[in-house]
């Protein structure tokens, strides 16, 4: 029987199970041209959405690679892939451990429901290990 000494110590080294994370995302309600990213730097952990896995891993490149963690909180920015038609609108926040939570839709959208969405995954990847990054 494990017990919850146990729990933070797993929490407190970083590693964390996919496919723990991908069961997770599977619950989210996302919209038909949104895409949900955890990546741990460059390397993407899970996603789910309309973004085919070698977009979803170009994402996870270029948000670790335009990432500068000077206290940031939360980013926004647009990001055109090589292949895509569009620009994409992301989202992203610092989580613990060097993982991030990206939320991509398409240029033109609101924020405001991915910023909802954000809020609900947040809640759900603290049952994973690797929520919000304390401040």
């Amino acid at each position: 029987m494990a017990d919850v000494n146990d729990t933070q110590d797993e929490r407190s080294t970083g590693e964390v199970d996919p496919e723990v994370v991908r069961g997770l995302l599977r619950h989210a309600p996302i919209g038909a041209a949104q895409t949900i990213l955890v990546a741990r730097g460059a390397q993407l952990l899970a996603y789910r959405g309309a973004l085919k896995q070698v977009e979803a891993l170009d994402v996870a490149g270029q948000v670790d690679a335009a990432w500068h963690d000077a206290g940031q909180t939360v980013r926004i920015q647009f990001l055109r892939l090589p292949l895509a038609a569009q620009p994409l609108l992301l989202l992203t926040y610092p989580l613990r451990d060097t993982y991030r939570l990206i939320l991509a839709d398409a240029e033109d959208a609101p924020l405001e429901p991915l910023r909802k969405l954000s809020n609900q995954l947040l809640g759900i990847l603290e049952v994973a290990g690797i929520g919000r990054k304390p401040v």
